[in-house]
């Protein structure tokens, strides 16, 4: 029987992103995908502890003080005091890619220790954006034309441009060159498209499609005209038994990627939706 699959929060979801760049909440739009996992999360509540992650700070927060003297300020709270540290025993577990949770333990990956980095900074006047470096997510502190590119994941320890070369060799070997272009700030929405893909590869490798759906429709709501991600949601729609979702999106894929590698076997899965479309007709 064909399986018809709640929308969750993707109403509200794309609400949000369909905001232009500079106005999307960041922090509220990544908890609404920590939401899926975690239906009785309390959005309001977890932005809260945001801005009480930020407080304590307030009393000798001086906006114009020197760059470095914030960022040391930020780091030892955050690091320090708070205690906000990479999780390098188990990197890939799904719970390091929702805020909620890097929030509640005190543990993430580079992403969503940026993301808590910069919404802090934020709050207290100081301007931090991410940057998406292959295979390991930085932020840069930015004051007057000045600058300090920064890795939450180690502590908010600065780093050089050669650092992040050395960082792309261990993430990907030769596949991926590094260039510096790659330090250039992302926006928001390819912050959370980011995020999205993390959870993605995760739950698709652990075989759970009833975790992977949520995500992957709201990658495709971020990013529509994506074949890839149109290709994957049907995939995980056909899993579900959402057979007319899957239709959809597969002939969407291989109409906008005629030559892709995998033609052929999503010709095939196409190919057994439609029969079972057929049957049940």
């Amino acid at each position: 029987m064909e399986q018809s699959l709640p929308l969750s929060n993707l109403p509200r979801f794309a609400r949000l992103v369909g905001r232009r760049d500079a106005a999307l909440h960041l922090a509220e739009a990544a908890l609404l995908i920590a939401q899926d996992a975690y239906p009785g999360l309390d959005v309001d509540a977890y932005l809260r502890r945001l801005d009480e992650l930020a407080e304590p700070l307030r009393p000798g927060w001086r906006e114009y003080a020197p760059l470095p003297e914030l960022v040391a300020a930020l780091n030892g709270h955050l690091f320090g005091e708070i205690g906000f540290r990479g999780n390098r025993e188990d990197y890939y577990d799904p719970r390091n890619s929702y805020l909620n949770e890097v929030l509640d333990r005190k543990l993430g990956i580079p992403i969503t220790l940026s993301l808590v980095y910069m919404e802090v900074a934020g709050r207290l006047g100081l301007r931090v954006v991410g940057v998406g470096l292959p295979g390991h997510f930085l932020v840069s502190a930015e004051q007057d034309g000045a600058s300090l590119l920064l890795d939450p994941f180690n502590g908010g320890e600065a780093v050089t441009a050669d650092d992040c070369e050395r960082l792309v060799q261990e993430a990907y070997g030769g596949g991926v060159p590094f260039s510096e272009d790659q330090l250039a700030p992302v926006r928001k929405r390819q912050i959370l498209t980011r995020m999205l893909n993390n959870l993605k590869r995760t739950y698709m490798s652990q075989d759970d499609p009833g975790a992977a759906w949520p995500v992957v429709e709201k990658m495709v709501c971020l990013n529509p005209e994506s074949a890839v991600d149109r290709r994957d949601r049907g995939l995980v729609a056909y899993r579900l038994n959402n057979f007319a979702q899957a239709r959809h999106d597969l002939r969407y894929y291989l109409e906008h990627r005629p030559d892709a590698p995998d033609r052929v076997a999503v010709r095939s899965s196409l190919a057994a939706v439609e029969s079972i479309l057929s049957m049940m007709a």
